[in-house]
């Protein structure tokens, strides 16, 4: 989409979304922790390690905390996300720019393959995600109108006619 963007709006800024920035570590999480705890979705490490930190209740964080020490793999990992998650909640670019310097070269001494691959695609897209500290913007609105959108498609079985599953769109987004 990069590459798509930039020759037919040549003059467009683009803006890394902040959500998907953050979600490009689910992939390396969640294999880490499945070859320790195995496929249980019930457990709440899994939950504790996908909620901020800061967000996270005193015992939960101490409960954390000691099963991260057992896996220092896992650990590395999730200092790695909350790092990012707490770049997130600077403000201004002249804050911004120095702490996503200092969180990839953090990432340079890890040995974990896929921080490597993390790393060099924030290396390739620095100035797309500081951009959203110069325009503070999301594609949250768009992604809501999808979800609309799906829903609708979702409650009402499919449509036989376009024209019914589109005046059912515009009545539900006005």
């Amino acid at each position: 989409y990069k590459s798509f963007a930039k020759s037919f709006f040549p003059n467009a800024e683009l803006v890394a979304d902040r959500f998907h920035v953050q979600r490009l570590f689910n992939p390396i999480l969640q294999p880490h922790r499945i070859e320790i705890t195995g496929d249980k979705r019930t457990n709440p490490v899994r939950v504790l390690m996908n909620r901020n930190r800061r967000n996270l209740k005193h015992w939960e964080r101490s409960a954390l905390d000691q099963w991260l020490k057992l896996h220092p793999k896992m650990e590395e990992v999730y200092r790695y996300k909350e790092q990012l998650a707490r770049f997130y909640e600077l403000r201004g670019l002249k804050r911004a720019a120095p702490a996503l310097d200092k969180l990839i070269q953090d990432m340079s001494g890890s040995l974990i393959k896929e921080i490597q691959t993390l790393r060099r695609t924030l290396m390739k897209w620095r100035k797309e995600v500081l951009n959203f500290f110069v325009y503070r913007i999301t594609n949250a609105r768009v992604e809501g109108f999808n979800n609309v959108a799906k829903v609708i498609k979702r409650r009402a079985y499919g449509f036989k006619s376009f024209q019914n599953y589109r005046l059912r769109l515009l009545n539900a987004c006005s």
